[in-house]
């Protein structure tokens, strides 16, 4: 009886085919996954910083507590934070709410007034919102003529996903969309 000796040079072309098929679908979803953590550090700065523009006009209409500010800016390490801060009258100065500054962004989001550009300043210039107590409007300036709500848009981008909060003015609402 005859034997057939097997050829082991080398790989076929079918298990070439299957081996780079199996690397491509590795990769795809290594990047999408890489793209979503991103996406979702979008997402939770903006609901972050929508809930804390509602607590300000919360503790805003609520009274008893003078004048309220939320303060949005950007640390030395590029982390966003919100502040809220109280001031009981016009010659007081501000104090820090007691939960302190809250962490809601890290560097990897993009935080700006306009479409695409990432201009949220430091603590020094930080944008500064405050509300009407009586309609929960947001003001445009205080009673003391010092700056108020000078941001009316401010989109997030992070990952593939970019977000957009509108000011409404008269209502003191804010609105969330996902940008295309």
């Amino acid at each position: 009886m005859r034997r057939m000796e097997k050829n082991n040079s080398g790989f076929s072309v079918v298990e070439l085919i299957i081996v780079v098929a199996i690397l491509a679908a590795v990769v795809t979803t290594s990047v999408l996954s890489i793209g979503m953590v991103f996406s979702a550090n979008a997402k939770t700065c903006t609901n972050d910083i929508i809930s804390a523009i509602s607590e300000c006009r919360i503790m805003t209409m609520s009274g008893g507590r003078g004048n309220v500010r939320l303060i949005l800016y950007r640390d030395a390490d590029g982390d966003i934070y919100s502040e809220l801060q109280t001031r009981t009258s016009e010659s007081a100065g501000w104090v820090t709410d007691k939960n302190g500054a809250e962490k809601i962004g890290a560097r990897r989001c993009a935080v700006g007034s306009t479409d695409g550009a990432d201009d949220l300043p430091t603590r020094d210039s930080a944008w500064e919102i405050y509300f009407n107590r009586s309609s929960g409007s947001f003001l445009e300036n205080l009673d003391s003529g010092g700056t108020a709500t000078n941001v009316w848009d401010i989109y997030v981008g992070g990952g593939s996903r970019n977000y957009h909060i509108h000011f409404e003015k008269l209502t003191g609402k804010t609105t969330m969309e996902l940008l295309p």
